[in-house]
């Protein structure tokens, strides 16, 4: 992160912005004018309003920039502001720093308004425009430490595509029959923020229903085991059956069911679901409150485009309600 302070100088060649990078206005990036307090909130109160954002408050926060400072300051907002991962009541801003006000995050960018001098801050002033771009940056920079569940019975090139790139990953069954299964198991797999496999994923298999990504500050083989215990369910009459939650169709059914135990029991050491929403132009979130889960809806395509109408139902696919307990030892 560069340290030092943004100028405000109105004369400066520099143009500041905060530019929105989670939620429905993705992308979005909102100027910060020399003199002129910049008033944040969720209701029509703010000079930018973000009405979807339960958790901000309707004034949360302000940014103003003056005698070559731009200075942030929390208006008692009911959930905080966080700069840099620190809970902030007042701060100097810095190019590259990290703003988050309830659900939505903001970056600190500086742009030239010197077209000739555009090369130099070309790093900064890029907005990704296509879908896939877009969600990219969003797994990127919003989604870390990330894995991805992918489900190898859906496509062959899905297993390729783990060949090729060779990033860490391993199937969820186990044992001899783990072994026959190989196939089509499903395979965990830790992407790095980097990962050419992620931007294979992102491009190739969105809107396939080839698995779901989820964050966690978990080691790998913690969240393998801890996933494994949802491989297999009891069904009410006693049969064990395959529970294949990893199936985004599943899963957008399925969690809003759970009673908060079992959220609790699903979530374990996973901080976020993330899941294709049944219009690609949309990414479920879902978060374990306590009190269930909560679902989000994220907007990935252009503001001013409308989602497309709901796919038809899928074929009938096991996603009612838990319909047993998840078996506790590891399935095999």
């Amino acid at each position: 992160m560069a340290t030092s302070r943004i100028a405000a100088d109105p004369t400066s060649a520099m143009l500041i912005f905060l530019e929105v990078r989670s939620g429905k206005q993705l992308g979005r990036k909102i100027r910060l004018n020399p003199g002129h307090p910049l008033r944040v909130g969720r209701t029509g109160e703010a000079d930018v309003s973000f009405s979807d954002d339960s958790h901000m408050s309707g004034l949360h926060f302000s940014v103003e920039c003056v005698d070559n400072q731009c200075r942030f300051t929390d208006l008692n907002s009911r959930n905080g502001s966080w700069l840099n991962g620190q809970r902030v009541g007042t701060a100097v801003l810095a190019n590259g720093d990290t703003l988050v006000a309830g659900e939505t995050k903001f970056a600190v960018t500086i742009e030239s308004s010197d077209r000739d001098a555009t090369a130099e801050f070309s790093a900064v002033a890029v907005v990704p425009q296509s879908l896939p771009d877009r969600l990219l940056a969003l797994l990127r920079n919003d989604a870390q430490p990330l894995f991805a569940i992918l489900d190898a019975a859906r496509d062959v090139r899905i297993l390729a595509l783990l060949l090729t790139y060779k990033e860490e990953c391993q199937s969820l069954y186990e044992g001899e029959q783990g072994a026959k299964l190989a196939q089509v198991a499903p395979y965990l797999v830790r992407l790095q923020k980097e990962s050419k496999l992620l931007e294979a994923l992102v491009k190739e298999g969105w809107s396939k229903s080839w698995g779901i990504y989820l964050t966690s500050d978990a080691d790998f083989q913690e969240v393998r085991r801890h996933l494994r215990h949802f491989l297999q369910v009891k069904l009410p009459s006693g049969e064990q059956v395959y529970f294949r939650f990893y199936d985004p169709r599943v899963m957008r059914v399925f969690l809003p069911t759970c009673t908060p135990e079992d959220t609790t029991q699903f979530f374990g050491p996973i901080q976020n679901y993330l899941v294709e929403d049944e219009t690609p132009e949309q990414l479920l979130r879902f978060v374990n409150t306590g009190q269930g889960s909560q679902k989000m809806l994220i907007a990935l395509g252009d503001q001013d485009q409308q989602p497309k109408a709901p796919t038809p139902p899928e074929d009938h696919l096991e996603t009612e309600s838990w319909p047993g307990t998840p078996l506790k030892e590891e399935a095999k």
